[in-house]
């Protein structure tokens, strides 16, 4: 080896000595990662009850029990909904506030700092305060409707209203997460771009709509992303208003796998719902990623 290939040559050296390095985390944490995976699968495919020894091999067992039980289809129709109901009332209302937001104030700073302040309480916290104000006959929220001359609300209580009422409450705890990644998309927009369209003659809506929207999409993509998969498993606020109550109303895939490992300690059928909750949010969170790397494409490209 000549003394020019020298420095090559332990360049290649430490290359590789960092590769190896790098991979024994990598193997540790894919083994972290897919053993409770591949062991969940496993159990969803036995009648493993917490109170048996031995747990018998049923295969697809459990899931053919779950398909005729018309409580699971209630309950897997209950979270599509909530997710929906979710992620169509808080991204509107985000894009909204951190629209205010973008707008230079005296106030603006304060207003940042508190809009955060729900992220900050805990879900089965905020489920439990907003439970109290609630309630039919004692809550302030019903107390200021009748204050304004409105008739009171069953809230949590109805069926027909139980289902809103949480998703009321989801939209005061997470519509912050929603205000800030947004708003941070607003604050990328090139100031040029929005500055030339005025000087064309544009107005506000038209710079809203032609510039600001286009760029935002990306950010709407990846708030949708996150607020889907975090409202498919969906369980502290729910837990602590409603318990999947009343008349199953609120009851979501995960309330039910919850009952199903914890009060009738059959955790086989708890993973087989866990299972099939997976798979929604796989095949709905790959096409959001999907779209949004279309979008983030075409974002590099114009």
């Amino acid at each position: 080896m000549t003394r020019e290939d020298a420095p090559s040559f332990h360049f290649g050296r430490r290359a590789k000595l960092t590769y190896v390095v790098m991979l024994v985390p990598a193997l540790l944490l894919l083994f972290a990662s897919l053993y409770p995976f591949l062991q969940g699968i496993l159990t969803a495919l036995t009648n493993r009850k917490l109170y048996l020894p031995d747990a018998k091999f049923i295969g697809l067992g459990n899931f053919e029990a779950l398909a005729n039980t018309a409580v699971f289809w209630t309950a897997l129709s209950n979270t599509l909904i909530y997710t929906a109901l979710v992620v169509i009332i808080q991204i509107p209302l985000g894009l909204g506030i951190a629209l205010l937001l973008d707008v230079p104030t005296r106030l603006r700073g304060f207003f940042r700092t508190t809009v955060v302040l729900p992220l900050l309480v805990p879900p089965v916290v905020a489920g439990l305060m907003w439970k109290t104000m609630m309630q039919p006959q004692s809550g302030v929220l019903n107390w200021l409707l009748q204050s304004v001359g409105l008739p009171p609300f069953s809230w949590l209580t109805d069926p027909a209203t139980a289902m809103i009422s949480v998703v009321l409450i989801d939209t005061w705890v997470f519509t912050p997460f929603a205000v800030i990644i947004l708003l941070a998309g607003l604050q990328s927009v090139p100031t040029d771009i929005e500055e030339a369209a005025r000087v064309d003659g544009a107005n506000a809506w038209q710079v809203f709509r032609l510039i600001r929207l286009p760029w935002l999409l990306p950010y709407i993509v990846l708030v949708a992303l996150f607020r889907v998969a975090d409202s498919l498993k969906a369980l502290e606020i729910i837990y602590a208003t409603t318990r999947g109550g009343p008349l199953n109303a609120t009851r979501t895939l995960h309330i039910m796998a919850y009952e199903e490992a914890y009060r009738w300690s059959s955790l086989g059928k708890a993973m087989a719902i866990v299972f099939v909750l997976w798979v929604i949010c796989y095949l709905i969170s790959g096409l959001l990623l999907g779209f949004w790397h279309k979008q983030e494409k075409a974002r590099h490209a114009a």
